[in-house]
């Protein structure tokens, strides 16, 4: 069986999924495979993941998607109902510590090698891998905003009073967004957090929402409700789709990224057939395929896209190597009081 699940992963690599076809190929026929993952871009995924593994392996996937913060929850209640977490690092971090994430063997992973070192195992070698960077950035309406945005510091310039949009603390970009605002003033997060949260008291009246849901804060841009907005680089790809007046910026002081990543389920009895779809998920054909529909910026290095492929994604060796990666243990340690601190500021809008 061991040899079979090791040429099956290797099938899943190569460019052509045609020889799978015959059903004796297909070592994981009749398993079902239970994941958590985003509610976002479910019929890209159906398109280049999700059909194209079932075809290939003769399992059956059953996709829970939902907001980050509930997925946690329910994992954590009900491990034995998920074989695989689709999530960023912030909950990734929360599910260890909870003790439902699982290693994974990286010798059944025949992908591995071609990602970025630092996308290999983000969390610690016996993880599982990122699928891909994201980094946070601020978008502004060039039509109806009238500062030169350059800085994280500009966000406060009293001119953009009651113009901006940031991520709530809760969320995958939130952390984000406080290490970009202990940048602007040159502040430590965990060492100057009194400081840091004066800074962002003094934020607030040029704050129209504090965000749960990006796709809310493009809609509130679209509608003229707000000009500016802090948002991860694939959330602009949607913007711009819808307003090409808007304008991506990476701040002087540097880009916070944060990776999404695959992981098993401690205690799931399809282990084998996780790692495979873990494997299959950083593949070549699914990393292009993702990166050309806009979904995900690619974390192989063999990929390459053209320079309008690539526009507004994490991509390529000098911006990865560029990106500024926050400290989740640190994250996790402090994560409770910042939130209430943070709630203490901006509870009320």
């Amino acid at each position: 069986m061991k040899k079979l699940i090791s040429g099956m992963i290797g099938l899943l690599a190569a460019a052509s999924l045609a020889t799978c076809a015959v059903a004796e190929d297909k070592p994981f026929a009749g398993q079902t495979l239970t994941i958590s993952t985003f509610s976002f871009n479910a019929e890209l995924l159906q398109k280049n993941i999700y059909d194209p593994f079932m075809e290939a392996t003769g399992c059956e996937l059953v996709v829970d998607a939902g907001r980050n913060a509930e997925r946690v929850t329910k994992i954590i209640e009900s491990p034995e109902d998920y074989d695989v977490v689709i999530i960023g690092d912030m909950f990734v971090k929360q599910l260890m510590d909870a003790g439902v994430i699982d290693t994974l063997d990286a010798g059944n992973l025949t992908n591995l090698d071609a990602l970025y070192e630092s996308a290999r195992a983000p969390m610690g070698e016996d993880y599982g891998p990122a699928y891909t960077f994201n980094r946070l950035g601020i978008v502004y309406d060039s039509a109806f905003c009238s500062v030169e945005i350059n800085s994280w510091a500009d966000l406060w310039n009293p001119e953009l009073e009651g113009s901006i949009s940031v991520p709530d603390m809760t969320t995958t970009s939130g952390p984000l967004f406080y290490y970009a605002t202990a940048a602007a003033f040159g502040l430590e997060p965990g060492t100057d957090d009194e400081a840091i949260f004066a800074k962002l008291a003094e934020l607030k009246p040029n704050i129209v929402k504090t965000y749960t849901s990006a796709n809310d804060t493009i809609t509130m841009l679209n509608q003229g409700e707000i000009s500016v907005a802090v948002l991860l680089d694939y959330s602009y790809t949607t913007a711009k789709n819808a307003n090409p007046d808007y304008v991506w910026v990476d701040p002087q002081e540097g880009s916070f990224s944060g990776y999404n990543m695959l992981n098993v389920i401690k205690g799931t009895e399809v282990k084998e057939l996780a790692e495979a779809f873990i494997d299959f998920y950083i593949s070549y054909d699914v990393q292009l395929a993702e990166a050309l529909d806009g979904v995900d910026s690619p974390v192989r290095t063999d990929v390459e896209l053209t320079q309008e492929q690539a526009a507004n994604f994490t991509y390529g060796e000098e911006i990865v190597s560029a990106l500024r990666l926050p400290d989740w243990d640190l994250i996790a340690e402090h994560q409770a009081d910042w939130i209430n601190r943070w709630n203490a500021i901006f509870s009320v809008q």
